[in-house]
């Protein structure tokens, strides 16, 4: 059957014109939209005049020729030897309740049809997507988040979510090409880059970055990865804004999707997930602080372009302070750079969102004062230096140290004397910057990164 420019070819023995139908319509609308909403390009097969090629197959029936005669069939696209891609579908995929629910068969053709709308810039025009496999986790997380958006109500939408606040410390572009073989060989790290589709869900629909500036890179004919194209695309400070701000809100129950998309990631969790290999909080305290500086394992230690949580319960009224003292370099030499936030969840008012204040690119400190309404309260520390690729014998690692202190403390003892330090900043507990005449707490922020903690009476 032909329509357009996509021929769907099945075993004559059986029937599936009624799919092949209703198929064609889906991918000539979700052609219509890569072409004409993000500007991408159809593939050579149907700039050179050719139709573009979808086999159904019955898995599992020998009779099915294409079944017989080819079975690396699976779902999904290929290239054949012209360097045209082709789509497979197994017939299961195209029934109306694939995966359970009304939606299922448009989510997976919906990534498919995106993976053909891929090829032409990832195989022909930009080699940035795969000079490193460190660049490939996008073309699964894009197919993804194509699909997702789509549909943005379906309610396996973002099923793979969870996976990014239990397994935080592993580079964002951690993908099949480039697992390590000393990582854990699961579900969690080997999905890894479908569950990506959420943050890039959470720039687009959150952040506001356009859907074609999104996928701009594989037609951009770049040599960077697709992380180093949004990073100078978006601007550093503002991607690196935005990466740890997205790990608060996933970590504040994925408030930017539906509270049943974030109970099926849950499920997805709970059903196929490697529990031993949950590295949700690398710390829990209850009612204190860390006593003094603590530095997570390697094993959980940050990544390039990753973060770690550390969870406080509290259920009294007291002083806590946040620090941050990071490395200068990771493993391997190149700079480190961190930035951490405070989540905290009250049960009156909901939840709440303070930024550490950085006094470089290293340390950062942030004072809050707790009720006993504050019952959770999450310390997230986001390792995002300007690396974006990782080619050492094993994935560079960031360390730093963390505080967590009961009451006002001294962010920093750095000796001042005899310096040309000068006031650049006031800081209430709140983070806020206030007049140096205002009542309470302060810090105060010099030039040179020292901070002095005063107490103003009024």
């Amino acid at each position: 059957m032909t329509r357009d420019v996509f021929i769907v070819w099945w075993d004559k023995d059986f029937d599936y014109s009624a799919e092949a139908d209703i198929l064609l319509d889906s991918m000539l609308s979700y052609r219509n939209t890569c072409l004409n909403a993000l500007y991408m390009q159809d593939p050579l097969s149907i700039q050179d005049g050719y139709y573009c090629n979808i086999y159904i197959h019955t898995p599992g029936d020998m009779t099915d020729y294409f079944t017989a005669n080819y079975p690396y069939f699976g779902n999904g696209v290929g290239g054949d030897i012209n360097n045209y891609p082709y789509m497979t579908l197994p017939n299961f995929v195209l029934d109306p309740y694939y995966a359970g629910f009304t939606y299922g068969r448009w989510i997976n053709l919906a990534h498919e049809t995106f993976h053909i709308f891929q090829t032409h810039g990832m195989w022909d025009l930009t080699p940035g997507i795969y000079l490193t496999d460190d660049g490939d986790w996008f073309v699964e997380a894009s197919a993804n988040w194509f699909a997702y958006d789509l549909y943005p109500d379906y309610i396996r939408s973002f099923v793979e979510s969870e996976i990014l606040v239990r397994i935080p410390h592993v580079p964002l572009w951690l993908g099949w090409s480039n697992l390590p073989g000393y990582y854990p060989d699961n579900w969690q790290r080997q999905v890894h880059q479908y569950a990506l589709s959420t943050f890039l869900y959470y720039l687009t629909n959150t952040f506001g970055i356009t859907d074609s500036a999104l996928v701009s890179v594989f037609y951009s004919s770049t040599d960077l990865t697709p992380q180093a194209y949004l990073y100078n695309q978006i601007g550093g400070e503002v991607f690196r804004n935005q990466f740890i701000d997205c790990a608060a809100h996933m970590t504040n129950h994925f408030d930017f999707i539906s509270a049943e998309q974030a109970e099926g990631a849950q499920h997805e969790w709970d059903t196929y997930a490697d529990p031993s290999d949950d590295n949700q909080f690398i710390q829990t305290y209850i009612n204190t602080g860390s006593d003094g500086w603590f530095r997570p394992d390697d094993d959980v230690t940050t990544n390039a372009w990753s973060f770690n949580t550390y969870k406080l319960e509290n259920n009294a009224s007291q002083s806590y302070t946040f620090e941050i003292r990071g490395d200068e370099t990771g493993t391997y030499g190149d700079a480190a750079y961190f930035q951490g936030k405070v989540l905290v969840q009250n049960a009156l008012t909901g939840a709440s969102f303070h930024d550490l204040v950085m006094t470089s690119s290293l340390e950062g400190a942030l004072t809050l004062n707790l009720t006993p309404n504050d019952t959770s309260i999450y310390f997230i520390i986001a390792a995002m230096p300007e690396i974006f690729i990782d080619d050492n014998p094993l994935f560079q690692l960031f360390p730093y140290e963390m505080r967590i202190s009961a009451g006002a403390v001294v962010i920093s003892d750095l000796d001042c004397e005899n310096c040309s330090a000068y006031e650049i900043a006031r800081y209430n507990v709140l983070g806020q910057e206030v007049d140096k005449h205002a009542g309470g707490l302060q810090f105060v922020l010099y030039n040179n990164g020292h901070i002095e903690k005063v107490f103003i009476v009024q």
